[in-house]
């Protein structure tokens, strides 16, 4: 499975723009990690929606910490919400949870750490399943969660239920200066970077075997 791992648009029109390139490159599947807008309108990510709709590439989306809840109806009337859920495609089941651990900037869509554990908990995913994690934070004490000044801003209830269920892949953003690529025990943790920038990755799922990831810039 061939997928594009997109983070942290902030409603920015040049990061549609950008999707709509990388797109042409052909994929199985796209995943949003969050950040559509930046605290709303609700109309931007519909205008996105509309793009990946027109393109016809099975789509999975989570809110971002910068997305107003209201988010959550938006991705459900595309068929297209993460958060909460575990969805089958193909063989790889995907699961997701969006908004972030807290912030210093109290913005519209953050989590408490025992709020991120038990919705995390909840889901249904099994150890031996494969599966991709979808949250828009990231795992605290990684590369992809540290931010200018080198402290680590993420979410250690994440971090957890990685080391406990290891999937195989585990998707993320929010920290958009932490793109990049990291292990954590057999997981796969990609920070694509925002697409804001021109950033993306491309990830290959084989049939049998480790996934592979590459930073897409462009």
């Amino acid at each position: 499975m061939k997928i594009l791992a997109t983070a942290d648009f902030h409603g920015a029109s040049g990061a549609e723009k950008y999707l709509s390139k990388f797109l042409e490159r052909g994929y199985d599947c796209l995943v949003l990690i969050g950040d559509l807008t930046q605290f709303g309108p609700l109309e931007v990510a519909e205008s996105l929606l509309e793009l990946t709709k027109s393109a016809n590439v099975k789509t999975f989306a989570v809110p971002g910490n910068c997305d107003p809840k209201q988010m959550l109806q938006v991705l459900d009337k595309y068929g297209v919400n993460l958060h909460g859920k575990c969805v089958k495609h193909e063989d790889v089941t995907f699961c997701g949870l969006g908004g972030s651990n807290l912030t210093p900037f109290n913005t519209p869509f953050e989590l408490t750490e025992v709020e991120i554990q038990e919705e995390l908990t909840a889901l249904p995913c099994r150890n031996n399943e494969k599966f991709v994690l979808v949250t828009h934070a990231p795992p605290f004490g990684t590369k992809l969660d540290q931010i200018k000044a080198g402290t680590n801003v993420g979410s250690k209830s994440i971090r957890q239920f990685i080391e406990q269920k290891q999937p195989l892949l585990s998707l993320c953003g929010h920290v958009h200066e932490a793109r990049g690529v990291d292990k954590l025990g057999r997981t796969l943790v990609v920070n694509p970077g925002p697409i804001l920038k021109g950033f993306a990755a491309e990830i290959n799922i084989p049939v049998e075997g480790n996934p592979s990831a590459e930073l897409l810039q462009l």
